[in-house]
């Protein structure tokens, strides 16, 4: 009887390492993807804006026209305030032409602690590819507007 328990033991426990391992594995592929570069576009240097005690940088990670989305890769990081804001409500990206759009989502941190970090993610310019993009975040550290702007062309 011994013998089943300890075999039984032994079983669950390569499985459970065995998912281990492959969960560490796909989530490893996941940020790959976030992070690789898309073909035939520049890569975007990261910006910061340190003002109000609030240090955020921002880094496109996909400004494709191919691309359905266009994503930004946004960290913020401060030891004065609570990072409370919803990164959704907070964002817009101006195009150069004007136009404004609003994001579809924030992958990434939920609002609350002094780090955060995540991808900000707007539906792609409905018609050609802009000159450049600025991407604004209002309301943070009590600055009200944080400008963010990279040449596309």
């Amino acid at each position: 009887m011994s013998h089943r328990i300890l075999l039984l033991v032994s079983v669950i426990g390569v499985i459970i390492v065995l998912g281990l391992a492959l969960s560490n594995r796909s989530d490893k592929n996941e940020n790959s993807v976030l992070s690789a570069p898309i073909e035939n576009q520049p890569a975007f240097e990261p910006m910061t804006s340190s003002d109000g005690g609030v240090e955020i940088i921002v880094r496109p990670t996909n400004l494709s026209s191919g691309s359905p989305t266009w994503s930004f890769e946004v960290s913020l990081s401060t030891h004065s305030v609570e990072l409370s804001e919803d990164m959704v409500a907070v964002s817009k990206l101006v195009l150069d032409s004007g136009e404004t759009l609003n994001p579809l989502a924030w992958e990434g941190d939920p609002p609350g602690g002094h780090h955060r970090g995540g991808i900000l993610t707007f539906a792609a310019a409905p018609t050609t590819l802009p000159l450049s993009v600025t991407l604004k975040i209002l309301k943070i550290g009590g600055v009200p507007e944080r400008e963010f702007k990279w040449n596309i062309k």
